[in-house]
């Protein structure tokens, strides 16, 4: 059996990297735009919903911890990054069939929030890994692209679980949406299972294998550093003016976006009658191409007009869409209106992306 070397193969390299992008997107849509829609349909409150999408994003919020772990812990025969990645794929496959395995997610919605929890450390520390496989393996010149390429893809992910389970939600119900998402995930798994990273390493661990030798053609084949400088990188890179305001001005936008999630879950599928499939498409489709779209724009304009004004023309300007909508109640009947509203919310949370 010939296994792929990503150190070597740049298809490989790149098909495994988008692919995780992917499985972390499928089960992050299906929490907060399908499974949330359900839940609203099922008559839990805002409030209960709310619980369970803040246990989905927060793991995303503390998943710099596992950073130091999966730069100074591994198994040397399956790779510096491997074994960290495959950890994640299979916390997070466990976790969807518990969560699965519920007979009535409704009224199990204190378990359900925890084993959304759980998912979602998996699913963090997973990308924090698979970030980490992509700083080692891919020459300067790939980076950028291949950097879009994988933001494009965890997009592609969302788009799945949010507006293509959100279908078989409305036409098969709960149980088949959540087996079709363990069915994707698993299959992305075998990515990661089925390839090595450098030559020398071996699929499954091998007991009193050191490491083998670095492959000098690729950049981060490097001595492992200790806790001490891990932890002395990170406080320098939190240290600067701008990296302490970016902070600010993401746990801003995302606190606004996390409040009005659960409210707007439920106004849409319960008050304005639009039920799952139509939320779910819409939101997890249409929305989530648009949010690409800012990624991409927003991009491009930082290198025109500089960050920190596109930063500040982003900012003002989904405060006003904000108070725009919230003053204009007698429109939010109107289906044009409406989905314009989520699809400009989404293109700028999109821009908010890249800085």
């Amino acid at each position: 059996m010939i296994i792929p070397v990503l150190s070597r193969d740049k298809w490989w390299r790149l098909l495994v990297l988008c692919g995780l992008y992917v499985s972390q997107g499928v089960p992050f849509g299906f929490v907060t735009i399908t499974l949330a829609a359900a839940l609203s349909t099922a008559g839990a409150s805002t409030e209960d919903i709310g619980k369970v999408i803040a246990m989905a994003t927060l793991p995303w919020a503390l998943k710099w911890i596992a950073g130091p772990f999966v730069d100074r812990f591994t198994i040397a025969s399956m790779g510096r990054r491997r074994p960290w990645i495959l950890l994640g794929q299979g916390g997070m496959v466990l976790s969807l069939l518990a969560m699965a395995s519920l007979s009535n997610p409704t009224e199990n919605l204190k378990l359900l929030a925890w084993l959304v929890f759980i998912h979602n450390c998996f699913n963090a520390m997973q990308d924090v890994a698979v970030d980490a496989l992509a700083v080692d393996l891919l020459p300067p010149e790939e980076r950028g692209r291949v950097t879009g390429l994988m933001y494009g893809s965890k997009y592609l992910g969302t788009a799945i679980g949010g507006a293509g389970l959100s279908i078989v939600l409305g036409r098969q119900g709960l149980s088949s949406a959540f087996m079709a998402m363990i069915i994707v995930v698993s299959t992305l798994t075998l990515l990661p299972l089925l390839t090595i990273e450098r030559p020398g390493q071996s699929i499954l661990p091998r007991p009193g294998r050191g490491d083998p030798a670095p492959d000098d053609s690729t950049p981060g084949a490097t001595q492992q550093p200790s806790f001490l400088e891990i932890f002395t990188r990170l406080a320098n890179a939190f240290a600067t003016r701008a990296a302490a305001l970016t902070a600010v001005l993401m746990l801003l936008e995302r606190s606004a976006s996390g409040i009005l999630s659960p409210i707007g879950t439920r106004l849409f599928t319960v008050e304005l009658g639009w039920g799952e499939e139509k939320y779910g498409v819409i939101t997890g489709g249409a929305a989530v191409v648009a949010g690409l779209a800012g990624a991409i724009s927003g991009g491009f304009l930082a290198d025109l007009f500089g960050p920190r004004r596109v930063a500040a023309v982003a900012t003002v300007g989904f405060g006003g869409l904000l108070m725009g909508f919230g003053i204009s109640e007698e429109l939010w009947a109107n289906p044009s209106f409406s989905t314009g509203y989520l699809l400009v919310e989404s293109f700028l949370q999109g821009v908010f992306s890249i800085f």
